[in-house]
């Protein structure tokens, strides 16, 4: 696997996404590189052509951006905003539909109509679940837990499918997953809130415990997401020891990724 060549892809995608309008009025697109080396390693040992494998990778990366571009917009009514927020807004709209379009056009280049199906599922898939999560639809931890992966990973794991890789799918599931909990528990710890925590405590207490926020409680979502965290960097471990090929650059991220896992959690790993 070569690093070289996952910067050639990723100067390619930024070529495509820097459009000249779009950079001076809306904020640029940050490219997830976690993913983009996730999608690398599934293609790279399917037997095809280098500039073909680099089309399916650069057409998810675009899917990605559009997804992350659309969520920029900000909830707000409109006619509570200032007119330069209202166009600001409306081209960040139009900017999702622009990275969209690229997606289209490099997939009808290499003329895989089954591909397109199969990442519109996944956007399906992604849009389903971050309603259903933004809405707090959910009831129960393990609930909540599959939407977050389906929100971080349905892309990935359908492009594992679509190439019978399973290992790659489900490592690259865990590995997201574990990367937005670490996030998330960062952000709590920092700022005392995050959307995810009020749905575990939403979850987890009776609407009566709830109303008064205790220190009690925010150490008990602590230590339950600890132990999520914990029991996912253990699944990481064993899918690691089942990829059949060395996979250094994955193998080194994800080594980074646990360097980040709270010593609580890194503690009860170590020990299992």
């Amino acid at each position: 696997m070569s690093h070289i060549h996952i910067l050639s892809i990723k100067e390619k995608l930024h070529s495509l996404i820097t459009h000249p309008y779009l950079i001076k009025h809306i904020e640029y697109p940050i490219v997830d590189d976690d993913k983009l080396l996730l999608l690398y390693s599934i293609l790279e040992e399917i037997d095809m052509p280098q500039d073909k494998k680099e089309q399916y990778i650069l057409s998810t990366m675009l899917v990605q951006i559009a997804l992350d571009t659309h969520d920029m917009v900000a909830n707000s009514k409109a006619n509570q905003l200032e007119e330069d927020q209202v166009i600001n807004q409306q081209l960040t709209v139009l900017a999702g539909d622009y990275y969209s379009g690229l997606y289209y056009r490099l997939l009808a280049e290499v003329n895989d109509v089954s591909m397109i199906k199969t990442l519109a599922h996944a956007i399906k898939q992604i849009n389903e679940h971050k309603i259903a999560y933004y809405q707090k639809d959910l009831e129960g931890m393990e609930i909540l837990m599959e939407s977050i992966t389906k929100i971080e990973s349905s892309l990935i794991e359908s492009v594992s499918c679509y190439f019978s890789n399973v290992l790659l799918k489900d490592l690259s599931a865990n590995f997201l997953l574990l990367k937005r909990l670490i996030l998330e528990r960062n952000l709590f710890c920092k700022e005392n809130s995050s959307f995810l925590f009020e749905t575990i405590r939403r979850i987890s207490f009776a609407k009566g415990e709830k109303q008064e926020i205790s220190k009690d409680q925010d150490t008990y979502l602590l230590y339950m997401l600890d132990r999520y965290i914990e029991h996912i960097s253990k699944t990481i471990n064993a899918l690691m020891k089942s990829l059949p090929n060395k996979n250094k650059l994955l193998e080194t991220r994800i080594e980074e990724l646990f360097f980040e896992v709270p010593f609580s959690s890194k503690k009860y790993v170590e020990e299992g």
